[in-house]
Formats: C-alpha cells, structure tokens, sequence
C-alpha cells in the first residue's frame, strides 16, 4: 500500500511539472512571438528614419543653395547702394535709401538666422543615425533572444515527452504491480 501511494505521489509531481512545463512552452511561444513580430518591424521602420533623414538633407541642401544666391544677391545690392551721391538727394529720398539699407541688412540677419537654424538638420540626421544604429543593435539582441527561445523550447520539449515516457512507463509498471 505504501508502494502505491508513492507511486500515486511521484505520478502526482511529475504531471505537476508537465504542466508547468507547457505553461512555461506556452509563456516562451508568446514571446517569441512577440520578438519575432518585433525584428520583422524594426528593419521597415530603419528604412523609414533612413528616408526621412535623406528627404531631409535634400531639403536642407536645396534651401541652402536659395539663401546663398539671396546673401549673394543682397551683398550686389548693398555695394550698389554705396554707389549712391547722398548729398544732392532729397529728404525723402534720403529716407527712402536709409530705409532700403535697413530692410537689406535685417534680410540678410534672417537669412542668416535661418542657415544656423537649418544646420539643426544635421545634428538631427546624426541622432537620427544613433538611433538607427541602436534600433539595429536591438534588433540582433532580439534575433539572439529568439535563437534562445527557439532552444529552449526544444529542450523543453524533450523533457516534457522524456517525463511522458517515464509517466507511462511508470503507469505501466504501476498496472504490472497490481497484477
């Protein structure tokens, strides 16, 4: 009698670690799931920040190129002006030029406002570059995680039909005993 309930105790235990076992299958089948959800995004969205950040650059590149011809422009301009006899002018016409001069040097102030202003594009192309590296990095650790997930399955796997075995075996030899 003592032999059955033993028997009864470690049939007990085992099917108790079988189950915790397929929970643990089951807990590792979702986040591999989930890590392999994750690496089939990170790619795309690399690609994306990559595009951003060279639609960017372009648009950068292209407003720079249209401030430098109005500095150009500005700077003819400002010599031009110089050019001028101030002392047969009129008061008004003397206002007129103060005012032109005035109005050339706040353009060019802007225009040169925005060229510092536009080099934040780089500094953005560069932490977007960081983060694309990082996002990568990431997605290895993950491809990494899932090589393990995908072993440990099947080392779970393994043990659970190992302990089956055993069970049945024991079930088996149980039914022997009793005979």
């Amino acid at each position: 009698m003592a032999h059955e309930e033993l028997s009864e105790d470690v049939e007990g235990t085992t099917e108790s670690v079988i189950t915790a076992l397929q929970k643990v299958i089951i807990l590792l089948d979702r986040i591999k799931n989930a890590i392999e959800e994750s690496s089939r995004k990170i790619p795309n969205a690399s690609v994306q920040l990559n595009t951003v950040t060279q639609a960017t650059e372009l648009a950068t590149v292209e407003i720079l190129d249209v401030l430098d011809v109005m500095g150009s422009k500005m700077h003819i301009l400002e010599s031009g002006m110089k050019e001028f006899d101030q002392t047969g002018m009129s008061e008004k016409q003397l206002l007129m030029l103060t005012g032109i001069k005035q109005t050339l040097s706040e353009l060019k102030d802007n225009t040169s406002n925005i060229t510092v202003a536009l080099q934040v594009q780089d500094i953005t192309a560069q932490k977007i570059g960081a983060a694309n590296h990082l996002i990568e990095s990431v997605r290895k650790e993950l491809l990494n995680e899932l090589n393990f997930f995908e072993t440990a399955k099947q080392k779970a796997d393994t043990a659970r039909r190992h302990m089956e075995v055993q069970i049945d075996g024991k079930k088996y030899l149980t039914w022997m005993l009793r005979i």
